[in-house]
């Protein structure tokens, strides 16, 4: 199975990056770095990509320091859910996208958000009923766009885990800030508590952090080029890490993300490429084979080269999915996304 593994992933390369920040645009900006600032704070802390998601406007997408590839494509609105359940229904959401003239599309698509039009436009946050809402997503994913639900306990109230789940095959911002704050313990509780459940929702993370750029909320992924149009569908598949490492991983011929029978299978999953955030020398590292039951085999993983792993899912499991811990500091440091076991529904 190794070799089906490399040959899933031929002509793909390793790339980390930041799915969640805001940049010091003008207009309704909020954050405190200049764009042209990014690109030498990037490549200082080993970063090749960052989602820029700019409140309430379109402009930063179109200035001179905008560069395919080291940015992706985006905003980050937010709504009420008026039919929701929720104690409180406000949140927000992150619109990912393959090309940047394609958030204008979307928004005219949808006149409750009352875009001005132009690269200059603006746009409101319009309430939504959940229906709405759905459709709006299906927009999101019809551009090959990615949705997300960024900080989800942070923002939204509620004891019911359904309430926070709109779509399969969107996002739910697990690591939000770092990987060892209460609000990640908290949003990766809300998201094994919605795989439980069923759903088949991507872990992603998010810094958020309004200023410079950070490397305390990376995503890792492996695409063909440095370029957003080649992220896009792997973001949308769910093959990428949450964290800064690499996973690849396959059941058969089916890589993160998708659905594949587990009678007869192994599950075969490559542990490589940590970002220089997550290497210490002194410290010892482990890769966890997880189901719906919680952890069913460990590995001892290096933080150099690559480290091959070798699973038999069960016939009966719902799903497979890998972590890697540091074990020195008691510290999940990156989550891969599962593959559900196409014969249980």
């Amino acid at each position: 199975m190794r070799n089906t593994l490399e040959k899933l992933y031929e002509g793909r390369k390793v790339y980390h990056g930041e799915l969640h920040d805001h940049s010091a645009s003008g207009g309704t900006s909020d954050g405190s770095c200049p764009l042209s600032e990014w690109p030498a704070k990037m490549k200082s802390l080993g970063m090749d990509f960052a989602a820029i998601l700019d409140h309430r406007q379109v402009r930063h997408m179109y200035l001179p320091a905008w560069e395919d590839g080291l940015f992706i494509p985006g905003t980050e609105p937010g709504t009420a859910i008026e039919d929701g359940k929720a104690e409180n229904n406000g949140m927000h959401y992150n619109i990912l996208l393959p090309d940047r003239d394609e958030l204008a599309k979307l928004l005219d698509a949808f006149p409750e958000y009352g875009f001005t039009g132009g690269t200059e436009g603006h746009f409101s946050y319009p309430r939504f009923t959940r229906e709405r809402f759905c459709e709006l997503i299906d927009a999101i994913k019809a551009r090959g766009g990615f949705f997300v639900h960024p900080h989800p306990k942070q923002v939204m109230r509620s004891d019911d885990p359904l309430d926070y789940w709109f779509r399969d095959r969107t996002g739910l911002e697990v690591f939000y800030i770092g990987m060892d704050t209460e609000e990640t313990r908290a949003n990766y509780r809300l998201w094994t508590d919605l795989l439980a459940l069923g759903k088949k929702i991507f872990a992603t993370a998010g810094c958020d952090l309004h200023a410079e750029p950070h490397d305390t909320a990376l995503t890792t992924i492996y695409a063909e080029t440095h370029s957003a149009k080649a992220y896009l569908p792997h973001l949308a598949a769910g093959d990428f890490t949450c964290g800064p490492v690499g996973i690849r991983m396959c059941v058969g011929q089916t890589v993160m993300g998708g659905e594949e029978s587990f009678e007869g299978k192994e599950l075969t999953a490559c542990i490589a490429d940590f970002h220089k955030s997550v290497v210490f020398s002194d410290h010892a590292y482990r890769a966890d084979v997880l189901n719906e039951k919680g952890v069913v085999r460990s590995f001892p993983v290096s933080a150099e080269g690559e480290n091959w792993i070798v699973h038999e899912p069960g016939a009966d499991d719902s799903f497979c999915r890998v972590e890697v811990y540091d074990v020195t500091r008691d510290l999940r440091i990156a989550v891969g996304n599962p593959i559900w076991n196409g014969t249980k529904g």
